[in-house]
């Protein structure tokens, strides 16, 4: 489920990343509610934040829809933005075959390709016939798409296309491509859930997956790139930007967790081989369980640093200090952000990581292999079971105006792992979901050159169109975002 709200993968009740879903019954997932996070301090020392969790009373930090040049958005703008925009890359394929036929004819290629015709690549003199507004001309682009005549404008009748375009890679096109763009300055000059001001941020939302039968990892992939273009008119520092993440394995009361800083992934496990409250394979409130199988969940950062691994609890499963528990006002959102705790306590090696009595500072809770009895982790802390919140951060530092900033993120489920305490191959799926990466998924089963291998794909998107929240169900994963 794809939401514009700077949230991900849940429909403001349920979770909704779930691997391998069988049709007309409640199928577990692994992820309850993810969300992005930044931010920073402005020439004064002001605060500066954005986050999103579970929208009590529906708020969120961010709207829809691109900012002006100087940072600014109106309500319509907010309006006309709420949607999503998605193309499959079978469909990209079929456009290229039958574009010499569109030569003359631009309303047969708006008719029969709207998705690819309407995409909004900056200067598409076809997206007001088919959205219904124009495109902005503002500053960093929107989005992504291949320039066959390197112009700088989009024209898919001249061969331009949709494409994930990264800092890091050449344009590529997999089997199914979502875009949307939100910003932290809709919603006024105090942010509705952390209070806090805004950072004049626009983020612009890529979403992508493959479908690859002979590369399952892949398959259990979902890749976002989150691109930032900071509008506003003087420099921030100390800025850091997060993806907050509610891991639920099924049943949420037995979850563990840890870090891998040198794959620069956090990651969810059970805490023992069966899924559910206390030995069973059944939970609380009747939540879908992973029974005698529960995966792995990582969530890796491809583009940048993994920099902080922090966490908070949820208070109403079991008993916690205050420090460990969740952010309410603007300064803990940002010690959360800056890899300490909710009091601003150091994150210390040990125990909890919460005043572990070790003294020793960490930048990453729990980051060893949980199967080495001698590091720190979740298993050898013999830490309770419980409801976490995990935060991983990458530290930008100073932030200028107009500065580009883009963390890519890989959500990968890792099944079969050797539970309790044991992750099966996790890292090295990790380590190749990063090489393809590295690679600029160069040789991957679904770029453009090798499109026919995807054209019976089952992807199925839902509703379309769509605005708010959007559903792509792709290969194992279906994935409201």
């Amino acid at each position: 489920r794809l939401l514009n709200g700077g949230d991900l993968f849940w429909d403001f009740n349920d979770a909704q990343f779930t691997p391998n879903p069988s049709p007309g019954i409640p199928n577990p997932s692994t992820i309850f509610a993810a969300g992005f996070w930044i931010g920073g301090l402005d020439p004064a020392g002001n605060l500066k934040l954005a986050a999103v969790k579970y929208r009590a009373n529906g708020s969120t930090d961010y709207r829809s829809g691109p900012l002006n040049a100087d940072g600014t958005i109106d309500n319509t703008s907010c309006a006309n933005w709420d949607r999503f925009f998605k193309v499959k890359g079978a469909d990209i394929k079929a456009f290229l075959d039958d574009l010499p036929n569109f030569a003359n004819n631009p309303s047969a290629a708006v008719a029969a390709y709207p998705s690819i015709m309407g995409w909004p690549g900056w200067g598409n003199p076809y997206f007001s016939t088919l959205n219904g507004f124009d495109l902005p001309n503002t500053p960093g682009g929107l989005a992504p798409f291949y320039d066959a005549d390197q112009n700088g404008l989009y024209d898919p009748l001249q061969g331009d296309y949709p494409a994930v375009k990264l800092q890091a890679t050449p344009p590529f096109v997999p089997a199914e491509i979502v875009w949307c763009v939100f910003n932290d300055q809709g919603n006024g000059i105090v942010h509705p859930v952390t209070q806090a001001w805004p950072l004049q941020m626009e983020v612009q939302l890529t979403t992508w997956a493959f479908n690859c039968p002979d590369d399952p990892v892949l398959n259990n992939t979902i890749f976002t790139a989150h691109r930032m273009l900071y509008k506003y008119t003087e420099p921030m520092d100390s800025c850091f930007v997060g993806m907050w993440v509610d891991f639920d394995l099924g049943c949420y009361t037995d979850d563990y967790f840890g870090s891998n800083p040198d794959l620069n992934t956090f990651f969810a496990y059970n805490a023992d081989a069966l899924d559910g409250t206390g030995t069973g394979t059944t939970c609380n409130q009747g939540v879908p369980t992973f029974g005698d199988h529960p995966p792995v969940q990582s969530v890796t950062f491809l583009s940048r640093k993994l920099d902080k691994l922090v966490y908070f609890v949820n208070p109403s499963v079991g008993s916690w200090p205050t420090g460990m528990t969740e952010p309410i006002f603007p300064y803990e959102y940002y010690n959360f952000l800056s890899g300490t705790w909710r009091d601003g306590t150091p994150l210390t090696y040990g125990g909890l990581g919460y005043n572990s009595g070790s003294g020793i500072p960490a930048d990453y809770a729990f980051p060893a292999d949980p199967a080495d009895p001698n590091g720190w982790s979740m298993c050898t802390a013999g830490i309770p079971a419980a409801d976490y919140r995990m935060l991983g951060t990458h530290k930008i530092g100073k932030l200028q105006p107009g500065q580009v900033e883009e963390l890519v993120t890989a959500w990968t489920v890792h099944p079969d792992p050797d539970l309790p305490c044991g992750l099966g191959s996790t890292f090295d799926e990790i380590s190749g979901v990063r090489a393809q990466y590295d690679a600029g998924f160069a040789n991957v089963c679904s770029p453009l050159t090798a499109v026919d291998n995807i054209l019976e794909a089952p992807v199925g998107v839902f509703p379309n169109p769509a605005n708010n929240a959007f559903t792509v169900q792709y290969g194992d994963l279906p994935v409201r975002a």
